[in-house]
């Protein structure tokens, strides 16, 4: 018995030569086919041509024999002989290439720019050593901001996170984050300007795996006495961008907030911080947090919840473990915190409710993820829906094309070519076209990502995400390209090599047509106009949903209302020091020319975010879950109401005298008041919110203040001036007596007389903050309708190629029926109804479809429902419009047939 060695070599050199032959035999189809095809062109008929081309090669065992001597990778060879000949198809029909190659770009372009923004905003992995081992804690959307009042575990509090970090045993390494704002800077005395910093625990680099590109990074203990070590690390983007590179900028003063810190390092290039949409110039140490918000002393304070966590798991340890043992660390550590055995049984009940939000951190934090996650996904499905389209438009195309190359197909197949050896070159001359539809659409997705971007932001600051091409995008380019061109390309190529032979080759005009063809033609149009009334009624639905927004009242007039956002703390006001330059300042805004009332609180108008109660107390009323114990509420100055506009129900509004030391007064909105009271009056009576008691005296208006969308929610207000707390940042409102974009310059000149180190977070109308808010629907209303316009104009080139394709087919009973009389009227008519029995067979499928669909898209929608009758009915009614343009030409054409030449016709 022969060695196996043998045995394996032998079988290898069988299956060689036996691939060798079958790829020469192509080789010698594929030769044997050109010179048919060549002698077609010459004049020859079909039959003679295919003989010549055997006669011509002497045999094919003989071209075989040939072809067995010559080196190098046959397969290879025809793969590029087939896309040679590919390219010289597409180059013969520069119109077909065109309007095929436009509709996949759009298409292609569409989809490639939505991803850009899901992988930037989604998927995209922080720039740091083994993402994939990092977990994040807490609310990964709350990015900044200090809540205050008890223990929390959406943001936790310095202690908290000690306490985590000591005790876990999941963490080679658990870094802190908290926002450290936007900051005054300014490097060895040059000039001050705004950068956005983040305070970070000392071994932050450390657990992300970072290493500096100057000097050091922080090191362990460089944060655990508070106050004593003023350094900084600054961005690499900030060092390149602003210092030019200068190599000795390690051991220079940076000003940051009115006081010296010490560069001591550059951060790695492309890293900008673990905020996704947050570019972070400078980080500073936990332990300076006093010193750039004085008056704060939130380091030391529980109930200070501003951080989130990051952890690296150790090894061994999987992603489930760390989940299950931090909830369990979590709430440990709250019972503890709130005292432990002193609470009360329904209080420990509370707590062991509570859940720690625990995730995969490879992708790092993110407001942007939370707020267009949704309408991201809509749109990629959106899109796809318009690929689809596109992709039915092209292989229409290609059907119609494929009758004039019928006699190509017949020679080929005459000559011996197999039908899958014309499949595979057919879809070849696909897979071109979809590659040069993806060319141009990456070039269409690399501007349409940075406009994305601009309708995205919506304001002066637009969102800093990197949208450029990257290898996922070409990833990403690459397949849907190849998906799309196989997607297209095989029907069309399996219908093309379904031919009647030797009616082919007599060039029967008949045969060329071929029913099946036909047919196929009609369904992917049928399609087409399912799809396109798809996305006419959803961009109809958000469009509709969008002017409902637009519209709402809003409980004040928007116009002549200016919001502006301070940072007291990080001017060096102490906390009793706030009240009296509060006051101030509103007095000098007030006496500005155009001003007509100032106003203040701490959530502001769309501006902000809204503290919550947990906690109410009403006498009478039984509360039946946490859900009734619990309202928005919010710390406003005297005359708020006034100046913002909301009527007073009943009662009054706060005034001068609702001061520290005086009584504790509430009100409340009308919601709040209907939900506890009833139809009684709530003034007058007491309500309890934590450990403080109040009395309501007054009730307002309902207003819409932080959200557009849902219903208006239980609010409730105390006096901003009765509260001896620090404040991180307050809101003026500002009523003008004419137009408020006017008086913005002057107000911010004021503000900076008044005090030049105050920060100006935020100053805009508030009509303008109101649209920001409603961004994503703008967003997802302006994309889908131009989406969905576009995928009406696919449909409609679509429809118009198959009627002229019909007319043309149709020529001679066109002609007939002229001959026996039938008026030119009665010929539009005809193709007219023709078209609107297509398009009616693509409604009936669309709308079962779309009502289906609607669902998905109705928790997207305020002020109508997902099957909204006057939506689906102007869906339909554009839709026949558009179709019945689109077969208008080809109408006329056929009326205009001259019977005698149509009649001479075979």
């Amino acid at each position: 018995m022969p060695p196996i060695r043998t045995v394996l070599s032998r079988f290898f050199g069988i299956f060689r030569r036996r691939s060798l032959d079958g790829r020469l035999d192509e080789e010698v189809q594929f030769h044997l086919e050109m010179e048919a095809q060549k002698q077609v062109r010459q004049g020859m008929t079909p039959e003679d041509a295919a003989l010549a081309a055997r006669r011509a090669f002497g045999g094919e065992q003989l071209h075989k024999e040939k072809y067995r001597d010559q080196r190098g990778l046959p397969m290879l060879e025809l793969l590029f002989k087939d896309i040679q000949y590919g390219f010289r198809m597409i180059a013969r029909n520069p119109g077909f290439t065109f309007v095929a190659v436009l509709s996949l770009a759009l298409g292609i372009g569409a989809n490639t720019a939505i991803f850009t923004l899901i992988d930037a905003v989604l998927l995209r992995s922080l720039p740091v050593a083994r993402p994939d081992e990092l977990v994040a804690m807490g609310n990964t959307a709350r990015t900044g901001g200090l809540s205050t009042g008890g223990v929390r575990l959406d943001v936790m509090s310095y202690p908290f996170y000690l306490r985590l970090r000591e005790r876990n045993q999941v963490f080679s390494g658990l870094l802190a984050t908290g926002r450290g704002g936007v900051l005054d800077a300014s490097i060895d005395g040059g000039g001050v300007e705004r950068v956005r910093g983040r305070m970070v625990s000392d071994n932050y680099f450390e657990v992300l795996g970072l290493e500096p590109s100057r000097g050091r990074m922080f090191a362990s203990g460089d944060d655990r006495k508070p106050g004593a070590n003023p350094i900084a690390v600054i961005s690499y983007d900030y060092w390149v961008n602003r210092f030019a590179r200068d190599p000795s900028i390690v051991g220079h003063k940076m000003k940051i907030n009115g006081l010296d810190y010490t560069v001591i390092g550059v951060g790695p290039a492309g890293y900008t911080g673990e905020v996704v949409g947050s570019v972070t110039a400078v980080w500073l140490p936990l332990s300076m947090q006093a010193q750039l918000n004085p008056g704060d002393g939130r380091l030391d304070n529980r109930g200070a919840n501003w951080l989130l966590l990051l952890g690296r798991l150790k090894p061994g340890v999987s992603f489930e473990q760390a989940r299950t043992e931090m909830r369990a660390l979590a709430t440990q550590t709250v019972l503890e915190f709130e005292g432990g055995a002193t609470l009360s049984a329904e209080r420990v009940r509370e707590i062991r409710g509570q859940v720690l939000n625990v995730e995969r951190g490879g992708t790092g934090f993110s407001y942007l993820r939370s707020r267009f996650r949704r309408p991201l996904l809509i749109l990629m499905s959106v899109v796809g829906l318009v690929l689809l389209i596109a992709c039915a438009n092209v292989a229409n195309l290609l059907l119609a094309r494929a009758t004039t190359r019928q006699k190509e197909i017949s020679v080929r197949l005459a000559v011996g070519a197999s039908r899958f050896r014309l499949i595979r070159q057919l879809l070849t001359e696909s897979i071109l076209l979809a590659s040069l539809g993806g060319i141009a659409g990456m070039l269409m997705a690399w501007a349409g990502s940075g406009i994305l971007l601009g309708l995205a932001s919506d304001s002066p600051s637009p969102i800093p995400l990197v949208v450029k091409p990257d290898v996922v995008m070409l990833a990403f380019t690459l397949g849907v390209s190849l998906l799309t061109g196989i997607l297209f390309g095989l029907a069309p190529a399996i219908r093309s090599t379904r031919v009647e032979l030797a009616a082919a080759l007599k060039d029967s005009a008949r045969s060329l047509a071929g029913g099946g063809r036909w047919q196929l033609g009609k369904v992917l149009v049928a399609g087409q106009v399912a799809l396109s009334l798809l996305l006419l009624m959803g961009a109809g639905l958000f469009i509709r949903s969008l002017i409902h927004l637009q519209t709402l009242d809003v409980g004040y007039q928007r116009s002549n209302l200016l919001e502006l956002d301070i940072l007291p703390g990080a001017a060096g006001y102490a906390p009793e020091k706030q009240l009296t330059m509060t006051r101030q300042l509103m007095e000098r805004l007030g006496a500005l020319p155009g001003v007509a009332a100032v106003a203040v609180s701490v959530n502001g108008i769309f501006a902000g975010s809204d503290g919550t109660s947990d906690s109410l107390k009403i006498e009478g009323f039984n509360a039946t879950s946490k859900q009734d114990t619990t309202a928005n509420f919010d710390s406003i100055g005297p005359q708020y109401f006034h100046v913002v506009g909301v009527p007073m129900i009943s009662g009054r509004e706060f005034d001068e005298h609702d001061t520290v030391g005086s009584p504790n007064v509430m009100i409340l909105n009308e919601t709040m008041a209907r939900f506890y009271f009833g139809n009684n009056d709530p003034v007058g009576k007491p309500i309890l919110s934590g450990k403080k008691s109040y009395t309501i005296v007054g009730v307002s208006k309902d207003m819409k203040q932080q959200d557009l969308k849902g219903k208006t929610e239980r609010r409730f207000y105390v006096p901003f001036f009765q509260s001896k707390g620090f404040v991180d940042e307050f809101s003026l409102e500002v009523r003008t007596s004419g137009d408020a974009t006017a008086l913005i310059p002057a107000l911010r000149q004021e503000v900076h007389a008044f005090d030049s180190n105050l920060q100006i977070l935020n100053l805009e109308p508030v009509r303008a903050l109101i649209d920001e808010s409603i961004t994503d629907e703008r967003l997802i209303a302006q994309l889908s309708g131009f989406f969905g316009a576009l995928a009406l104009v696919l449909a409609a080139t679509g429809l118009y190629g198959i009627m002229a394709y019909t007319i043309s087919r149709r020529a001679n009973e066109i002609g007939l029926r002229m001959a026996l009389g039938a008026s030119q009227g009665e010929l539009v008519r005809m193709v007219l109804r023709e078209t609107l029995m297509l398009v009616g067979a693509g409604i009936v499928v669309g709308v079962p479809a779309a009502l289906g669909l609607s669902r998905f898209v109705e928790s997207a929608l305020e002020g109508l429902s997902g099957s909204d009758p006057v939506t689906m009915i102007g869906a339909i009614a554009v839709l026949l419009a558009a179709a019945l343009a689109a077969a208008w030409i080809p109408a006329r054409r056929a009326a205009r047939i001259d019977p005698l030449v149509a009649l001479r016709q075979e």
